[in-house]
């Protein structure tokens, strides 16, 4: 084959395979670039604005605290989007599974206080995980059976969840001691609710300990690894760091999370289904894949990881639920998935500069005088220019196949050639 279509085919397989990682990099470095006008316009210097907000966002371990936990929620809901989408079912609900995650967490931890920690931490984790496949069965069921868009669905089920938990944080939650005088249906209504009733506003008392996720500190107290190395200087300055208690394992599991569903999405027969399924259902169907039931299987995977996304935030940070304890982060989801560009990879990348955004933000301000809604403009324009580089990549693959086409007819000129003069 003729070595420059060889050099070019190359080069665009190499873009092609790239591009999930490179076009969300790029789009970030243009909403920085192109921010930068407006906050010279505002009369302040970029440079130091930027500074300012990496700074309070990886300045110091507290900062990167406060950053790995902002974060973590967006981790798991960019996750729940992208593999809905990708497999033909986009999930509009993730903010309500959220929600019924979090609720669910928070029962199971203040209804068995009494259980050890290595049960009650992975119960918690599994009633979070378990609420948002629920939660996402009706919009599932309506979609795969009857055909129903999901869009819609799901986003009224968002309502839902939200109002059933301003009303679960305002019903006392029955004690163990507490004989209710009302009979048996008003034991099973304190026995839903969350809230704490020993405070006069709506809130859930905090968790136990032992519901608490393992943060670095504690784990690096354990005795085995004083045991270890307890006689280390630089183990008992990293004990020093005060951070490292406020560093769960919840942004450890959004990136285990992340791996997993690369794995399933790319190298199971299950992922390779439920991307046939989003690219062309029709299609889809006459190679036999069951289209019902994948966009059902795909739709509770979906649920699973948006509803871990409150699981995480109530056991890893807040240890509680309160009124809008997490605004926005299932919503939040979708720009996540979309400048990730649907890769569980890429959606790292996006999680952690939304993290860090809303991280340094307040210092941004604090420091050169820059309002906070300038870090809401970064993020649109980074939407934008990710989802025009998603043209690009099409652009490419488009012109991938000719290449294709070209290499294909230059071997069967090369055939033919051959044949003519033997």
């Amino acid at each position: 084959m003729n070595r420059p279509i060889r050099l070019k085919f190359f080069w665009q397989e190499y873009l092609e395979r790239s591009f999930s990682l490179t076009i969300p990099l790029a789009a970030i470095l243009a909403a920085f670039a192109l921010s930068g006008l407006l906050i010279l316009a505002w009369g302040s210097s970029p440079l130091e604005a930027y500074v300012a907000l990496f700074s309070g966002a990886f300045g110091s371990p507290s900062a990167i605290a406060t950053t790995l936990q902002r974060l973590t929620p967006l981790v798991f809901t960019g996750l729940a989007v992208t593999y809905g989408y990708r497999g033909g079912f986009f999930n509009i609900g993730a903010e309500g599974q959220l929600y019924m995650g979090a609720i669910a967490a928070v029962w199971v931890a203040i209804t068995f206080p009494d259980w050890p920690s290595w049960l009650l931490v992975p119960s918690c984790i599994l009633a979070s995980a378990l609420m948002g496949m629920v939660w996402v069965i009706l919009p599932a069921l309506l979609k795969a059976r009857r055909g129903i868009n999901e869009v819609l669905s799901t986003l009224l089920m968002n309502y839902i969840a939200i109002q059933y938990f301003e009303w679960v944080i305002r019903v006392d939650h029955a004690m163990r001691d507490f004989t209710p005088p009302g009979g048996l249906g008003w034991a099973f209504y304190n026995w839903l609710g969350l809230k704490d009733p020993t405070q006069p506003h709506p809130k859930s008392p905090f968790l136990v300990e032992a519901a608490h996720l393992p943060t670095l500190k504690s784990i690096l107290e354990t005795p085995l690894l004083q045991g270890w190395l307890g006689g280390s200087e630089w183990y008992q300055q990293l004990l020093s760091v005060t951070a490292l208690g406020r560093i769960s394992l919840a942004p450890f599991l959004g990136l285990f999370a992340a791996l997993f569903i690369y794995f399933l999405m790319f190298r199971t027969v299950t992922g390779y289904r439920a991307r046939a399924v989003g690219i062309n259902p029709e299609a889809a169907k006459f190679m036999g894949i069951n289209v019902p039931r994948t966009l059902f299987t795909t739709a509770l995977v979906s649920g699973a990881l948006a509803g871990l996304a409150g699981g995480m935030e109530v056991l890893g940070t807040q240890h509680r639920v309160i009124p809008n304890f997490l605004v926005n982060a299932g919503f939040d989801g979708i720009p996540v998935a979309l400048i990730g560009q649907l890769n569980p990879l890429a959606v790292l990348l996006s999680a952690t500069f939304f993290g860090a955004l809303r991280a340094g933000a307040n210092k941004m301000q604090v420091v050169s005088s820059v309002p906070v809604a300038v870090v809401y403009v970064i993020q649109a324009l980074a939407i934008m220019f990710a989802i025009a580089g998603t043209t690009i990549d099409i652009g490419l693959a488009l012109r991938k196949r000719r290449v294709a086409q070209m290499r294909r007819e230059q071997e069967t000129l090369e055939v033919e050639s051959e044949a003519a003069n033997a």
